[in-house]
């Protein structure tokens, strides 16, 4: 019968316990307002793959923590990229006897470097999903979205101007694509209890559905007007600056009314 009541006490502290972590629990999802600074290493498949191999997306933007842990984003990234296959770096079929490509308005050979350079533009949707007992403010994240995707080529000639390519004839060359997009993302959030380390990581993946914007190509002589499905995976890691817009104590407040 002493054992009975012992364990009755101690069953009824440890439910008073976990009523009162439960409790706590709450209080420490935060409503968050974040900056977040962006980098994304990106691999590229589909028709993105035939003109581009590995590249960098650079971003910048917001997101909003609800109190249920739904956040809200939405951000822009560029994007760069030096390694172009065969259908980028190789485009052109004017080359004089020496092999060059382009001579410059003097005569002599043209070096032209070929840089890939585009952005992407996302509003995105996702929930967290909080792993630590007594702080909601982190965990896995999943995210979906839908934006905006352009890339093209830039071409850098150090040398004097390029008659052939002058500004406005880049534009028959620089295979200029865009269209509309989707998003999703798969990894890890994190806000910590002294606001001072906040940061997420984890796989990022985009199909873009473009077509060439330009629609005639000056090298091949062809008209581009078909459909493109450029798809990118990344491994993206972006570092927040957090305003919470809601304290412990003020959440604590709530709950008790």
């Amino acid at each position: 019968m002493k054992y009975t009541k012992l364990i009755s006490v101690f069953v009824i502290v440890f439910m008073s316990n976990q009523l009162f972590a439960q409790k706590k629990d709450d209080l420490y999802s935060n409503r968050i307002f974040n900056f977040q600074f962006i980098y994304n290493g990106q691999t590229a498949s589909g028709d993105w793959s035939k003109m581009y191999g590995t590249s960098s997306g650079l971003g910048f933007g917001v997101n909003y923590k609800s109190k249920t842990n739904w956040l809200f984003s939405a951000e822009g990234s560029f994007m760069l990229s030096s390694d172009l296959k065969q259908g980028g770096a190789n485009l052109f079929y004017l080359t004089n006897s020496n092999g060059y490509t382009f001579n410059s308005n003097n005569g002599t050979p043209a070096t032209v470097d070929l840089t890939m350079r585009g952005f992407n533009t996302f509003a995105k949707v996702g929930k967290i999903f909080p792993v630590a007992r007594f702080n909601k403010n982190h965990g896995f994240i999943i995210q979906a979205g839908a934006g905006y995707l352009m890339h093209y080529l830039y071409f850098n000639i150090p040398q004097s101007s390029v008659a052939q390519l002058n500004e406005t004839n880049q534009r028959g060359y620089d295979r200029l694509h865009g269209g509309m997009a989707t998003n999703q993302f798969i990894g890890y959030y994190y806000q910590s209890e002294s606001r001072l380390v906040n940061f997420y990581f984890g796989v990022d993946f985009i199909q873009a559905y473009t077509k060439n914007l330009r629609e005639f190509n000056y090298d091949t002589q062809q008209f581009d007007m078909g459909s493109k499905q450029d798809n990118i995976t990344a491994f993206r890691f972006a570092w927040m600056i957090p305003i919470y817009l809601s304290s412990k104590n003020e959440e604590f407040n709530f709950e008790s009314k």
